[in-house]
């Protein structure tokens, strides 16, 4: 063997992931050129910096830093509140520094990203592509870099979450939510997923169940209320403080902005027209009652809840809700465009779907932040709505599969009867991308497709000899 495949195979051991050299060169790359072209973004200045974001610091810097936490200055929560406050007294332009916050948990959302994609099938491998692809996912570039907008901060927290919820410690996912929704409201977005988990928990792959319950769910509002305690102490109204939330609710006349959701059918109508202030109400309640049908049928179906199927219900839900609730904005879409990420990575053959619904997020980003229009509002409206047809198909399918996958265990005993395994697990002349398909009674899983992963056979390259 050459030199140079002896150092690129040389394996190093990360915490308790063990990755090749040539992996960890990889990573290296793509951390680093994913930053370049986000720093390349950073003297862009958005409409949200200059109408909200830039006049927010001035204010907050003109007050002294944290003594302005005493003061209303935006209908942004008390938490990311508290990061500007620190942010005012470093001395360089604003626009840098909260660009810079913003980007920060675009790395820590990776590092979820590659965590939950290596909790749930762990192979390094498949979880450092998942990774990179996040990384290089446009609709996270322009949300921070260019846009200079938080989202990703909650979407990290509920990324922690997930990634703690698949490790089996329900009540630290549901803590992470909690820090989540202190920063934003969309993270109840995440809520109805957890709810069907309650009633359906998933499977790990030791055959352990994570249970959720409903004594985790009480968290939820303590970080928020905690963070509204500095700007109290400090003289803010206790009420104006707390009640961000509901002021955030009523700040825009439109059903929709820009998001390719239901109200896209009725064009951009003011609320001020009662007919259209209730068909928001109405479509609100649908929308619950759709959560409510597919909770139901998961529970009814006695869905075996692996971790394909979970992640494909997490999309799911999160789909559906944002296509039926109003006031939706086109940046409230980042946790589907993350989850696509993760539901690809697990099934491989969904990729097009993924691509589909990233693009259909980047299309939304288009019209706000450089009023390109690549589709009509109800063409775009219609293009999500197959997207989310897809995803629900996939769905129903891996639901009417009822034989569990074999565990760990009982998978190598099959194997054995079956023939010898390669160095990674897989049957001498099986595919590498093609896990074994095998259920317990014996036959190939109508649930799995070539490359997907399938809990109970082991797949991980790092065993390479």
């Amino acid at each position: 063997m050459r030199k140079i495949d002896k150092f690129l195979n040389f394996q190093i051991q990360l915490g308790q992931i063990p990755i090749k050299m040539i992996d960890f060169i990889f990573v290296a790359c793509v951390v680093c050129f994913s930053l370049y072209a986000r720093l390349a973004l950073f003297p862009r200045v958005s409409g949200d910096y200059v109408g909200f974001l830039g006049p927010w610091m001035f204010r907050i810097r003109e007050l002294g830093g944290l003594a302005s936490l005493g003061h209303e200055i935006s209908n942004y929560s008390s938490a990311y509140m508290i990061i500007m406050s620190f942010l005012s007294y470093i001395n360089i332009d604003p626009l840098y520094s909260i660009k810079a916050a913003s980007v920060f948990f675009d790395y820590v959302a990776a590092l979820a990203v590659f965590s939950l994609i290596y909790v749930l099938t762990e192979n390094s491998r498949r979880a450092i592509i998942g990774m990179s692809a996040f990384l290089m996912m446009p609709t996270g570039i322009l949300n921070s870099a260019y846009w200079a907008q938080c989202d990703m901060i909650y979407a990290s927290f509920i990324l922690l979450g997930l990634c703690y919820y698949s490790k089996g410690n329900s009540e630290r996912a549901l803590w992470l939510t909690a820090i989540a929704f202190a920063f934003k409201l969309q993270a109840l977005f995440i809520l109805p997923f957890y709810i069907i988990m309650w009633l359906r928990p998933y499977v790990r792959r030791d055959g352990n169940r994570c249970e959720l319950k409903l004594i985790h769910f009480l968290p939820i509002p303590v970080p928020y209320m905690l963070f509204t305690i500095p700007g109290i102490i400090m003289g803010r109204d206790a009420w104006n403080s707390i009640g961000v939330y509901l002021e955030q609710t009523g700040t825009y006349p439109w059903l929709s902005l820009n998001y390719p959701n239901l109200y896209a059918f009725f064009g951009q109508t003011f609320l001020i027209d009662p007919q259209i202030t209730e068909l928001g109400y109405a479509g609100m309640w649908i929308t619950i009652l759709g959560m409510g049908v597919l909770a139901y049928f998961i529970y009814v179906e006695k869905v075996r809840m692996t971790a394909n199927m979970m992640v494909t219900t997490a999309l799911f839900s999160l789909c559906l809700l944002l296509y039926g609730l109003p006031y939706m904005h086109e940046r409230y879409g980042i946790l589907i465009d993350v989850l696509a990420i993760v539901y690809a990575i697990l099934r491989p053959r969904k990729i097009p779907i993924a691509i589909g619904l990233i693009t259909s997020s980047l299309m939304s980003y288009m019209v706000f932040l450089f009023g390109r229009e690549s589709l009509p509002p109800l063409q775009h409206a219609l293009f999500q709505l197959v997207l989310i047809t897809l995803v629900g198909m996939d769905l129903y399918r891996q639901s009417q599969h009822k034989n569990p996958i074999f565990e760990p265990a009982q998978a190598e005993l099959v194997l054995a009867a079956g023939g010898n395994t390669g160095n990674d697990g897989i049957k001498d002349g099986e595919d590498e991308n093609s896990e074994s398909q095998i259920t317990v009674d014996g036959s190939a899983s109508p649930n799995a497709e070539p490359g997907d992963f399938v809990e109970g056979v082991t797949n991980h390259q790092n065993h390479e000899k």
